[in-house]
Parts: structure tokens; sequence; C-alpha cells
């Protein structure tokens, strides 16, 4: 096959895309150009094989994400099904995906669960496997988007990893050790291996990770658990609660996906089986306050959410429909559904949907 080779930004202005692991067998992901007023559309293709099987049981939320590396970016989704990572080279302009050269990649055991997290500047993506409690680290074509996986690696983790997010200053890698009810830190060297910095403890099974733009707060939400642990995070990488930490979601269910706003001044959660979303202030401090009418109405059971570029829209995956939510984010926080809202995936609700953006939000203003 000819792999085309499609640059990253546009000459004039930028599409906005969701995509969606569907977690199928076989698994597929599901493409959505975003219109003006955050209504999606499925591009044409959609939905596109991933050549590999999904199926894992649990609400991962993190099996898909990007990577923007020079000119060219990517779209990683997992298949857990088989244990592999297959990947795509990203149209910017039509949103369609091409296999990269290789997919799908061999990253973990069968029938484990993956989340996915790349560095920001690209280079590296990150995998957990929480079959086999370790992380692995590919390191990422700049060209072609292919894996490789980088010496060392798989790293061990002192508990099944189920959540990952790199800080945007690209020093430090934060990990929710669902088993062990903490989140973990490793320092990320030059080569992508991880060094341990330390386990920490949080207030329920770990699922998710958000990291702030100026890289000193953590954010970690817990399956089942109403709460929400804010850390203040060192220039060493260790992890401390802030003040008042953990913060109610505001609503009668655990959340199981979280994201924060562009320019950092929102937390949005998603509230898994009470069927809302909750939208949170970020105080100077990294305290969370809920905003007046959260938590907001969805469709239906929700597990990741995902932004915009420019922070405009939200959109959060209902894993029980195969669907998407998608709101509008007033700059207050407050969140109005979108036109045409749910939006199908076009597959079967058989799978696990996770979510995410394209172009993916940055820091670069910050």
């Amino acid at each position: 096959m000819c792999l085309i080779l499609l640059p990253a930004a546009a000459a004039v202005a930028q599409s906005n895309f969701v995509y969606t692991d569907d977690n199928n067998r076989p698994n597929t992901v599901s493409a959505f150009r975003v219109a003006d007023n955050g209504s999606l559309t499925l591009i044409p293709g959609s939905p596109f094989p991933t050549g590999g099987n999904g199926g894992g049981n649990n609400v991962d939320p993190e099996e898909i994400t990007t990577a923007t590396t020079g000119a060219m970016s990517f779209l990683y989704a997992g298949n857990n099904g088989d244990g592999t990572i297959s990947g795509f080279v990203i149209n910017p302009q039509t949103g369609t995906l091409l296999p990269a050269p290789g997919s799908p990649f061999v990253a973990g055991t069968p029938n484990g669960n993956f989340s996915l997290t790349a560095s920001p500047d690209g280079r590296f993506l990150f995998a957990t496997d929480d079959s086999a409690p370790n992380i692995h680290v590919f390191s990422i074509s700049s060209q072609t988007g292919t894996l490789f996986e980088v010496a060392g690696s798989p790293f061990s983790t002192a508990g099944q990893a189920q959540g990952l997010k790199v800080s945007p200053s690209g020093k430090f890698l934060v990990a929710g050790l669902r088993s062990n009810n903490a989140v973990a830190s490793f320092a990320i060297g030059s080569t992508g291996a991880l060094t341990p910095v330390g386990v920490f403890p949080a207030s329920g099974a770990a699922t998710a990770e958000e990291v702030n733009c100026k890289s000193n707060r953590v954010y970690n939400v817990n399956a089942g658990s109403t709460l929400i642990d804010a850390y203040a995070l060192s220039d060493t990488g260790t992890l401390a609660p802030i003040h008042g930490s953990p913060f109610s979601n505001g609503s009668a269910s655990g959340s199981f996906g979280l994201v924060l706003s562009p320019s950092g001044p929102f937390l949005f959660a998603s509230d898994g089986f009470g069927s809302q979303i909750s939208s949170l202030s970020v105080d100077p401090s990294g305290a969370l306050h809920s905003v007046p009418g959260s938590p907001f109405s969805s469709s239906d059971w929700t597990s990741q959410v995902a932004t915009t570029a420019d922070g405009r829209f939200v959109y959060a995956a209902l894993f029980a429909q195969g669907a998407v939510d998608g709101y509008s984010a007033s700059p207050a926080g407050i969140l109005a559904r979108v036109p045409g809202t749910p939006f199908h995936t076009g597959q079967s609700p058989i799978g696990v949907v996770t979510i995410t953006t394209f172009p993916a939000p940055t820091c670069n203003k910050q």
C-alpha cells in the first residue's frame, strides 16, 4: 500500500473532528465532523476498521488518542480483545483515516484493558496493560505513525493501571492504579523510558487522570466514587493532596472520565451511571467548585469526555448506546446540548465506546 503523507495543519482553517473507539468484534473507529453549532456528522468511510478486535468488559476511559509530531498527526485505538493497538494517519481536512504501516501493533495481553496517551511532542505513545501490570512505551515514527517499542519496555507498575496522562511539560507520566486505590508517577527519560517516582494514595479505584497546563496539578477520578482527587505535582514528580481534596463531583454517581478545558478554568467529569456530566470551576489553588446548574443531564450512561481545541464544545461517550452526546460550553462553564444530540457511531452498542477529539487541545498558548 502506498501511504499518502498528509500535513497536520490546514492552509486556511482547521476542521474539528470527534473519534470513537467502538470496542466491538471486529473493532472500528467512528469519525465525526464537528459543525459550527457543535452537532456531529459521520464522515464518508466511517466507521473505519482497525484490523483488530475489541471486547474488553471494562469502562476504560482512554482507549483512543491522537498524537501530532512535526507536520503529521496520527490516531491510535486500543484493540483490547487481541492485545494490539491500531494506528492511523489523520487527514486534517477531511478527517479520513489511513492505516499506518504495520498496524495493528502488538501491545499487551489479549482481553486486558488499555489506556493510551501520547507525549505532548508526539514522540511517544504510552499504553497500560492491566492484565500484566505494566506500561508499554512506543516511539512514534514522525513520518508514518508506525510504533516501535522502546528499550526496557514494558515497565512494571505497582498495580493494575487504568488511566494515563503525560504532563504538558513532558517530564512526567501519571497512572491510575485501580487495583491499589492509588496514583503512580513516573519520570520520562529522553528515550521514553520510565523511572518510578512514587505511589500516592487515592480516595478510590483510580480510573482516569488529567494534568493542567502548568504541570503542577493532577486530577484523578475513581470508578464507583463521586470523589475527585486533586494533587499538587512537584518539580520532582511527587504528588501531594491540595487543601480540600477529595472534591465531590456534585452527582450521586461515580465518574469514569474527566478532562480540563483547554485554558484550564473548568474540569468536566462524566457521572457514569447517573447519566450526567459535572462541570467544575478550578480556582488558583486547584480546588474544584460546581458551576451553577451542574451536573448537567446526558442521554445515557457516560464514560470518557473530551473537548474541542477551542473549548467551545464538550463531548461524552455513551457506552451503553454506541453514541456521543454533544454540549456547548459557555464562558461560565455551563453546558447546553447541541442540536441533534445524541449522535450514533453507526455500530452496535455492544462495545464500550471511548472518545477523543482532533485537533487535540494544547497548552501552547498558556
